[in-house]
């Protein structure tokens, strides 16, 4: 039985082809808004890349000291992202796991990063989404989020800001850059989060 919020069957098929057949996001390091992001300070504490793919994200902010987790939906990737730790010699928690259930990791964490994934999921899914990440990340912890500023999964600024509402404060939308194997990536836009420190609970 399909659980709620899962991704539908055409996009998940899609994910397994990209995966099996070399994915426009593969590209062998990290984005370059994540690691600008921690270069001025942004990124600290503990981390969870949430739908971190192959993980590159997660391995460079695990070389640069941080403790960092990741989870993605398709066991491919995430088996080629512990292979890549392995061979880097990098401690990184890597998991199979559905982004709506990040309260089963068990863990809270200062500072989320989502590399494209916010956009994959419909407008109607996008509260129980918010609810996920609030599960895990603590009162004045931060998420940063690189999704398409353009095309039929574009998020636009409004839409963003509807899906964070009470405790959370929108920070920032800016204009990025979201890099592919295709030299001339996508727009994109990054939007950094705040939970609110008083917060209350989120309903899902």
């Amino acid at each position: 039985m399909r659980q709620e919020h899962e991704v539908d069957d055409v996009r998940l098929e899609f994910f397994r082809a990209a995966y099996a057949l070399g994915a426009p996001w593969d590209i062998g390091r990290p984005q370059r808004a994540f690691v600008e992001l921690w270069e001025a300070g942004e990124i600290s504490g503990e981390v969870l890349d949430v739908g971190c793919g192959f993980a590159e994200n997660a391995l460079f902010l695990a070389s640069k000291g941080l403790r960092v987790c990741g989870v993605d939906m398709m066991e491919p990737a995430i088996t080629r992202a512990r292979e890549a730790a392995r061979a880097r010699r990098l401690d990184v928690d890597l998991r199979v796991g559905n982004a709506f259930h990040l309260a089963t990791l068990g863990r809270r964490f200062d500072t989320l990063i989502d590399s494209a994934l916010i956009h994959v999921f419909e407008p109607k899914d996008r509260p129980a989404f918010v609810a996920s990440l609030a599960s895990v990340l603590r009162p004045g912890g931060r998420y940063h989020a690189l999704y398409f500023r353009e095309g039929p999964r574009a998020v636009p600024p409004e839409a963003l800001r509807a899906a964070f509402g009470p405790g959370w404060r929108v920070k920032a939308i800016r204009e990025a850059h979201y890099e592919q194997t295709d030299p001339q990536g996508a727009l994109a836009w990054l939007a950094t989060v705040e939970r609110v420190e008083d917060a209350g609970p989120v309903k899902g």
